[in-house]
């Protein structure tokens, strides 16, 4: 198994650019949950990235723009073993309340359009054999990333020891069921397993939200494995406490999420010319005006202040949280989420970002 993840997994993910991507399948996987396949259009084909990062999709609703982040559900291998060598990119996405982005790409998107990406994005991957087992944790959409480690596990080292821990609120809300089972069939060391919040009569598995003695009873060996875990905030919270608690020869734990996330408020070490703490700047978005304290993330005083700003990973990556700045003076530290070019033309991000003066933004 060491010698195929040697060939499998050698190359880096591309620096994140911006691309465009068109729509070649749309599939239903359950009643709020679609896949949506693309191909990447430049002349030189998809770019590299590594199982489990994600891209930004930037949508044009209603002639306003609309960016936000979804993981790639598809593996970024194909048989020669060359890191995205892949001829398509999948995103299986679940349509929310309220969720503007996901809600067009369900009603309106189709085989034959086209649409702006940045990726590819983050730091959850898998891009080495970890030196414990693995166990792949979800709750409902968090599936899509591990998915792609999964499959590309499945195609490249298929004796791997995983642990597939799924929860869903029902039978119906399970996702990528048949593909599991077919995967059990070339994998003879994975374990699928599926919990259910709120399971129909009939439904003899497991039922119930996750908790410590679930978990135990289900995976024993929980703690001494690498877990890969993804879904809303307080069910990853839930899960690394769990881990931490089950002894002290723990492997890694890592957590993937695109949500709303506490907002970083660790100032920056002050630049020469900075005003005192005591001091408080101002940003004017649209038609709200807000404080900023000195140190502050333009999104942290926004979140203080119930200002929204359409937010994703909150550390700089994913770029959902990109305003443009018309005047005044700002400092930014961000991981990738904007191209050059982006802040060439002025643009920030808001998690990422801390005034030095008075600034005006927009969308």
């Amino acid at each position: 198994m060491a010698e195929v993840l040697a060939v499998a997994f050698p190359d880096i993910a591309d620096t994140p650019q911006t691309r465009v991507l068109e729509c070649i399948e749309v599939r239903s996987e359950t009643a709020d949950v679609k896949t949506f396949r693309f191909r990447d259009t430049h002349p030189d084909g998809a770019l590299r990235f590594i199982a489990g990062q994600a891209a930004l999709l930037s949508l044009d609703i209603d002639g306003a723009r609309v960016e936000r982040t979804f993981s790639i559900a598809s593996s970024p291998m194909r048989s020669g073993g060359r890191a995205n060598a892949c001829a398509t990119l999948d995103f299986t996405i679940k349509v929310k309340q309220g969720s503007r982005a996901a809600r067009w790409l369900h009603d309106t998107l189709a085989p034959g359009m086209r649409i702006g990406a940045r990726y590819p994005l983050g730091h959850f991957h898998l891009d080495a054999l970890p030196a414990a087992p693995l166990a792949l944790v979800s709750a409902g959409s968090g599936a899509s990333p591990l998915m792609a480690m999964l499959r590309t596990l499945a195609a490249h080292a298929p004796d791997t020891d995983v642990v597939w821990l799924h929860a869903a609120r029902s039978a119906a809300d399970i996702l990528f069921a048949g593909e599991l089972a077919a995967l059990q069939a070339v994998m003879p060391r994975l374990q699928a397993i599926v919990t259910l919040s709120a399971p129909a009569p009939g439904w003899f598995g497991v039922r119930g939200r996750l908790s410590r003695r679930t978990v135990s009873a289900l995976v024993p060996d929980f703690a001494t494995r690498a877990v890969y875990c993804c879904g809303p905030a307080s069910f990853m919270a839930g899960l690394e406490r769990i881990h931490a608690a089950e002894g002290t020869r723990r492997a890694p734990f890592h957590i993937e999420h695109f949500g709303p996330a506490t907002p970083d408020v660790t100032p920056l070490a002050p630049p020469p010319d900075a005003v005192s703490s005591a001091d408080v700047w101002h940003a004017t978005l649209g038609a709200r005006r807000f404080g900023v304290r000195d140190g502050e993330t333009v999104l942290a005083a926004a979140s203080r202040q119930q200002v929204v700003i359409p937010c994703g990973c909150a550390s700089g990556m994913c770029g959902t949280c990109k305003l443009r700045c018309r005047s005044g003076d700002v400092v930014m530290q961000h991981a990738g989420g904007l191209s050059a070019q982006d802040e060439a033309g002025g643009w920030i991000l808001a998690c990422s970002s801390r005034l030095r003066s008075d600034v005006e933004l927009d969308f």
